[in-house]
């Protein structure tokens, strides 16, 4: 049984192959610049059907989600890491990225309690 995968058009990263994307979400916790602990933009139901009135209203939305995952390092097309352009040094080893994550998580915490 042969699988298709298929191409990101945006990314060019290679599709519907579960060890490639594990890997690709493995290196993105990885990366120096810190892209993986910015925070997603949410909209919810209600401010959507408050504020999303027309087409142009819909374009501008997608336009600043596409933006926002291009800020944290993920394919606005496929939603998945976007390592292009990157080298090894753009990654940290796992014990560097795990005392950033446990740091950012620390940092959110304390702003959402009001403390930051």
């Amino acid at each position: 049984m042969t699988t298709v995968s298929i191409i990101c058009r945006s990314c060019g990263q290679l599709t519907g192959v579960e060890a490639y994307d594990a890997k690709l979400w493995e290196l993105h916790e990885l990366r120096r610049d810190g892209r993986q602990h910015g925070e997603a933009l949410v909209f919810d139901s209600e401010w959507l059907q408050e504020n999303v009135l027309d087409d142009e209203d819909e374009q501008v939305l997608d336009l600043t989600m596409s933006k926002d995952m291009a800020q944290r390092g993920l394919c606005p097309t496929c939603g998945r890491p976007n390592l292009a352009g990157l080298g090894q040094d753009d990654f940290v080893d796992p014990e560097e990225a795990r005392a950033a994550a446990e740091a950012h998580a620390e940092r959110m915490a304390e702003f959402r309690a009001g403390c930051g």
